[in-house]
């Protein structure tokens, strides 16, 4: 019988699980310590809390952090990259911009296949996708020869121009796949657009993580079939969708941020349940902070990030991630305080884990401060050794000069203004006001500083979701399935040729058919969404606007508002070109409904318990609450804490408290809660 769906978010520390149970109508969730010896046995140990039988797993969703952590570690894959003759220092060169102009020790990073690695092969398409020069096929089989010798992991393709014309980059696959039992990434699947050095980036990105996350996916297709299990496991993507195994193990570039993107699916569905369209969701876990925006109901997603200083072309939502989390540790440099980005893990983990670390985290802080019950930390599972965490903090408070106390609020304020500023860089530097927006917190950690670092940023209210914990799996399961193509077409909007762009879209929507044909989507149920990516002639950098019917007029009417927008200015008389057009496409998955209470209690929640508190450095008896008590229309004010058995909110003096009728919780300033009410 088919009777659970499943979604499961491996993170830094902690494996989180969201299972909806169709027979009982009811959410179950568990956070178990990641393993990352084998990433799978923290999996199947989550998910063994509440499902024996994976047999009756209707649908099975998962974010993993296999590739990232390859990509970030740089334990990745033994590459060999080909290239067109005459362009093998692409990929070393670069760009010559410098990342940070006033940094005179800034180098740029190391690349990921040394120049040894690269092997140039002779062929040559032009700009316009002609051929001029077929592939030198004895070349290649030198090249297969030296492939073979060396032992390499996996293969990345990138030709001149293949972005117009695939087919050499096709041929030299197909040799090498019968020759070689080793994956092989091409440009023109992973990267179809121009720009040569981002192309050849973005295409060993996927191969030096390609062979990780295949073994990775195989281990645990292996272990969930011995189980029971016999349908596809789909996996979250960077774009906001979701894709099968099967897919993943081809694109891995698309997981890298599986993750974090959960969570921002998650504040999408959210804003369709409270009204509010304008979302800063952050993802506070034990080992990073994750920031990113829901703007007018949607994800703000982007065609191109740069991570640990390599471009990637690919549309994934536009997350911000600091090393700030539960598990940062606090040092000392040159008589200050610091915290981060090193964070214990989950293995030692901070000190109260009693696991072996020594070293003072955010998590030990806040045990310290009292924020967190010893006796009840993720419901009880694990027990806290408060007396370690003591004597962690004390190992810099004695550095520095400062009380316990003192040094433990300092810890947890530094951490707040580190992940304030990372909000900034979202936003401010963005030309956006966040006190336009409701924070909306999750993860273990994200409650417990969420409201302070709101009131760093002068924003009015803050959003707990019912399932904060472990809300990036609920949002996996609220996720369909997508995916994106691209083709480039360079053109002023005056010369466009309206065949040619249909004949464009029409090829890309054929290719994204056959995609979700693959993943049990029928033709007749994918919905198709037109972009295009125009700039100012003589820009560098595009804006993607929507382009639903071939109307130049709206779209360029569009891109001048878009443009003034982002940037804070615009040229209406002045030229603009079309260089990219996308086409993204949505196969519909059923989903679970959020469950609705319809028992109003409008009265004054009663507290749990009371603990002494920590608040500005005076210790003060404070309410303490159970998720399990509160009820839709209850209230009550802080300070306070709210204890879930997979995270616990921090409530500082001064703001308002109630729970809407999905249990979640809202925290407004007492002095702003009638203008944000109103």
């Amino acid at each position: 019988m088919s009777r659970y769906r499943l979604g499961v978010d491996i993170g830094g520390t902690f494996t989180d699980l969201v299972v909806y149970d169709r027979l009982k109508n009811v959410y179950h969730t568990k956070k178990t310590l990641t393993t990352p010896h084998n990433l799978a046995e923290g999996v199947l140990e989550a998910i063994g809390h509440y499902v024996k039988d994976l047999s009756e797993i209707e649908y099975f969703v998962h974010g993993t952090t296999s590739g990232l952590n390859a990509f970030l570690e740089r334990k990745g894959a033994n590459v060999a990259l080909i290239v067109t003759k005459g362009f093998r220092d692409v990929y070393e060169i670069g760009r010559a911009n410098r990342t940070e102009m006033y940094n005179i020790q800034f180098n740029k990073p190391a690349t990921l296949v040394e120049r040894e690695h690269i092997y140039e092969i002779r062929e040559r398409v032009t700009f316009d996708g002609s051929i001029v020069t077929p592939i030198d096929e004895e070349n290649l089989q030198q090249i297969i020869g030296e492939l073979k010798g060396k032992n390499y992991d996996a293969v990345a393709v990138c030709l001149m121009h293949a972005y117009r014309n695939p087919d050499h980059e096709d041929q030299i696959r197909t040799i090498i796949e019968k020759e070689l039992d080793i994956p092989v990434s091409l440009s023109s699947d992973i990267a179809r657009e121009w720009r040569e050095y981002e192309r050849v980036s973005t295409t060993v990105i996927n191969a030096y993580i390609a062979p990780i996350v295949k073994k990775y996916l195989n281990i645990l297709e292996k272990e969930v079939e011995k189980r029971g299990f016999k349908k596809d496991i789909y996996i979250m993507q960077s774009n906001g969708g979701v894709m099968t195994s099967k897919i993943a193990k081809r694109l891995p570039l698309q997981t890298l941020m599986s993750g974090p993107v959960g969570g921002t699916i998650g504040g999408m569905n959210l804003t369709k349940l409270t009204g509010d369209s304008n979302l800063i969701c952050v993802d506070m876990g034990g080992t990073s902070f994750d920031v990113s925006m829901i703007i007018d109901g949607q994800p703000d997603i982007t065609a191109e990030i740069n991570m640990e200083g390599f471009p990637i072309l690919s549309p994934m939502v536009n997350i911000h991630t600091i090393g700030a989390g539960g598990g940062s540790i606090a040092w000392v440099e040159a008589g200050g305080l610091r915290v981060g980005p090193k964070s214990a893990g989950s293995s030692p983990g901070p000190a109260c884990y009693g696991k072996g670390g020594k070293q003072p985290t955010v998590t030990d802080a806040n045990l310290v401060l009292g924020r967190i019950d010893e006796n009840n930390f993720l419901g009880g599972d694990i027990k806290l050794d408060k007396q370690a965490a003591i004597q962690a903090v004390k190992s810099v408070a004695d550095q520095i000069g400062l009380s316990i106390q003192e040094t433990a609020e300092g810890i947890c304020d530094i951490a707040n203004a580190k992940m304030a500023d990372a909000i900034r860089t979202l936003t401010v530097k963005r030309g956006i006001d966040p006190r336009d927006f409701t924070l909306v917190a999750f993860g273990g950690a994200g409650p417990m500083h969420a409201v302070l670092i709101a009131d760093l940023l002068d924003m009015k209210k803050v959003f707990v979701p019912s399932v904060s914990g472990t809300f990036s799996a609920w949002g996996m399961l609220q996720t369909d399935i997508r995916f994106d193509t691209v083709r480039n077409y360079v053109a002023s909007v005056s010369q466009v040729n309206y065949a040619e762009v249909d004949s464009f879209y029409e090829e890309m929507k054929q290719e994204s058919i056959s995609v979700l044909n693959q993943q049990n989507i029928q033709t007749d149920e994918i919905r198709f969404q037109n972009s295009i990516d125009v700039r100012y002639e003589g820009q560098e950098y595009t804006v993607n606007i929507v382009n639903e019917t071939n109307d130049l007029k709206k779209i360029e009417e569009d891109f001048h508002k878009a443009h003034l927008d982002i940037y804070g200015h615009n040229n209406p008389r002045g030229s603009i070109e079309i260089v990219n057009l996308r086409v993204t496409a949505f196969g519909d998955l059923e989903k679970a409904e959020y469950v609705k209470s319809n028992n109003r209690l409008e009265q004054q929640a009663v507290p749990a318990s009371k603990r002494k508190v920590v608040w500005n450095n005076v210790e003060e008896e404070t309410n303490v609450y159970s998720t399990d008590d509160l009820s839709y229309g209850n209230y009550f004010s802080g300070p306070a804490i709210v204890e879930d058995k997979n995270s616990t909110l921090v409530i500082p003096p001064k703001h308002y408290i109630s729970i809407d009728e999905y249990l979640n919780i809202e925290i407004v300033k007492e002095t702003a809660e009638q203008e944000v009410l109103v």
